[in-house]
């Protein structure tokens, strides 16, 4: 089966009067059909970058080394006007605050409505009902106010199905989403998400999806890519890093989450603090943070290794196993 989605050794980096600033370092990942896979790691590591990356909307002056193929097109490779085409017919993005995708002064009618008579050629009226039938898949009860409204008179969750609906209605062979539940309150976010993954189902849509929450990328991903410093440590399914982590940061990542049933008088952290890529010199790039690391992290390059239908980015991934396998407390083993 031909993956929707390849990455191939993306690089990115940004001019600064003090030279370029690194922040991804090499990014390689693939999204099959109908398949969803998440990124996740700490602010700063590089998953919203590497969604820009795939619809070329990276700052202004980036330099971007790399392939990024969909549905075989070469993405960075494409001219405008076939770049408008993609993002119309295959490629679709959800962000973390609904209302920066909508125009405030647009009644929500006349965004969907517009959207459709634009990307699918449909007339007004085909394009009203199909925008009614939408609206209604992702739960919206009342389809004639919410049609009417204008964004600042609905609710953030309605708001978010509002862009769902908007973002499926080209029938996208890859949903992007970055955080789309990040400004949701907890109801709220279990409903947008049971929504979102069930229009991925029903349609057979890849999904690239970021997000802070490990438990909601397990809930709702096939496999999870975890990046950290501009790269990617891990790559495994949901229950595979859960079990049986094979890095030390997915493992601390892990153990850092607030749990519902342990009685934990004090949260574990993580020691020391994120670095960006571009501080990143030889070696491991968690090495500084590892309470496992040895001698050999901090010598030359280190690659992701692929065993089987997992990848992890260690030296020592082989003789940790057992110990990353079960909940560990960081200052016990510094």
């Amino acid at each position: 089966m031909t993956d929707v989605l390849e990455l191939d050794d993306i690089r990115l980096a940004l001019p600064h009067r003090g030279g370029d600033r690194t922040l991804l370092r090499g990014v390689s990942l693939s999204v099959a059909p109908g398949e969803a896979l998440g990124l996740v790691g700490e602010s700063g590591s590089g998953k919203s970058m590497t969604l820009r990356t795939v619809l070329r909307t990276e700052p202004r002056g980036a330099r971007v080394t790399g392939r990024v193929t969909l549905d075989g097109q070469d993405v960075r490779g494409l001219g405008a006007s076939a770049l408008r085409r993609l993002r119309a017919d295959t490629l679709a993005m959800i962000s973390q605050n609904p209302r920066a995708a909508l125009n405030p002064v647009l009644r929500v009618s006349q965004f969907l409505v517009e959207g459709l008579c634009d990307a699918r050629g449909e007339s007004r009226e085909v394009a009203t009902r199909r925008a009614r039938d939408l609206l209604a898949q992702v739960g919206i009860a009342d389809v004639d106010r919410c049609m009417d409204s204008y964004p600042h008179q609905l609710s953030g969750g309605m708001l978010q199905r509002v862009v769902i609906a908007a973002a499926v209605a080209g029938s996208p062979r890859l949903l992007l989403a970055d955080e789309p539940t990040t400004a949701l309150d907890v109801t709220t976010q279990s409903e947008v998400m049971a929504i979102l993954d069930e229009q991925r189902r029903e349609r057979g849509m890849a999904m690239l999806f970021v997000t802070h929450d490990l438990e909601l990328a397990s809930a709702v991903c096939d496999r999870i890519a975890v990046l950290y410093a501009g790269e990617i440590v891990e790559i495994a399914t949901p229950d595979q890093l859960h079990s049986a982590p094979r890095h030390p940061y997915t493992r601390l990542l892990l153990d850092s989450r607030p749990s519902l049933t342990a009685r934990t008088p004090v949260l574990p952290v993580i020691p020391g603090r994120p670095v960006a890529a571009y501080e990143v010199g030889d070696g491991c790039a968690f090495a500084a943070r590892c309470p496992w690391s040895a001698p050999q992290c901090a010598d030359g390059e280190v690659t992701l290794a692929h065993h089987a239908d997992r990848a992890v980015r260690c030296r020592r991934s082989d003789d940790l196993a057992g110990e990353l396998a079960h909940a560990t407390d960081p200052e016990a083993t510094a």
